[in-house]
């Protein structure tokens, strides 16, 4: 079993993948004008969640996409009406061009027709014409707040035959991290792994969401995450500068086979985070980033990831 440590060496290909990340966002007003500040070109994820819709997710993906993004939607399976609902939203994607999709179960109290999570709809999509070249999905590198480990463990081994690439969700232990890649590898998960990565974002606002989502549900999944509370309370602004320190040099070392990239979830503090991840790329390895600092021109709460 690969040996799980935070070094603190940095590495050029670590560096490389925090300056050209994904970037999360939420479909909300004045969200293009802000994408405006990524990078020329960037992978944006569009979320998707129960206030919102899917269709939504999609509009927002479309207009990310025709603005030159590589635009990737989220699709919360629980909000899928029917097996025909889901061809339409295939149809759709095809037709728009985009063949990268992110499944998720979603936040809906109750599904919405036959698919309970993520794990149905991938069944029923590989049935079905039109499957976009890309899907992704999420996974958890410390145990979700209302679902039993051993069921989360189980959806993903399913999803390994059914997907292309898994997303992790916010973590803020990079030990906790490391060490459920290499446990993973040694399950023979075969899916390449985005690193999820909270953005820059105020520490108060960050420390709601992340009870929200699960990460910090109870007093019990704190304090459990040594330092969590202290780190999060301490000051106004929330930067994720020691967790890219801790994550960037696995990209160089035995889990680097495993690691696709890093994925930012801005909460729409899109400038902010862009700005960031270059900056801290290019301290960790003082080289230019791809495209760094080309302005994009663009025209115009995280679902549950189960």
């Amino acid at each position: 079993m690969w040996q799980a440590t935070t070094a603190v060496a940095t590495t050029p290909r670590g560096a490389e993948a925090l300056a050209s990340p994904r970037y999360e966002l939420i479909p909300l007003t004045g969200v293009m004008e802000q994408a405006s500040h990524l990078p020329r070109g960037a992978t944006v994820t569009v979320t998707c969640s129960p206030k919102h819709g899917i269709d939504a997710s999609l509009d927002l993906a479309e207009r990310l996409a025709a603005a030159g993004f590589h635009a990737i939607p989220h699709v919360a399976a629980r909000l899928v009406t029917s097996r025909s609902d889901l061809q339409r939203i295939l149809d759709r994607l095809a037709a728009a061009g985009l063949d990268d999709v992110f499944i998720v179960g979603g936040d809906a109290p109750s599904p919405a027709g036959p698919y309970p999570g993520g794990r149905e709809l991938l069944e029923d999509l590989d049935t079905l014409s039109r499957r976009p070249r890309r899907i992704g999905v999420p996974s958890y590198p410390e145990p979700h707040a209302t679902i039993p480990p051993e069921q989360m463990q189980a959806a993903l081994d399913v999803k390994n035959a059914l997907a292309d690439y898994t997303v992790t969700q916010i973590c803020f232990d990079a030990d906790t991290i490391l060490s459920w890649l290499a446990d993973q590898h040694d399950r023979g998960l075969r899916l390449p792994v985005y690193m999820g990565l909270p953005g820059v974002i105020d520490r108060m606002k960050l420390m709601g969401l992340a009870m929200r989502i699960g990460l910090g549900a109870s007093t019990r999944v704190l304090r459990r995450q040594a330092g969590l509370a202290s780190r999060l309370l301490g000051g106004s602004t929330y930067r994720p500068d020691a967790l890219a320190e801790a994550l960037v040099p696995a990209f160089d070392g035995p889990l680097a086979p495993a690691l696709a990239g890093f994925h930012l979830n801005t909460f729409n503090q899109i400038a902010e985070t862009a700005t960031w991840a270059e900056a801290t790329a290019a301290t960790l390895h003082p080289c230019p980033p791809r495209d760094a600092g080309q302005a994009h021109t663009a025209a115009g709460t995280p679902a549950g990831y189960y």
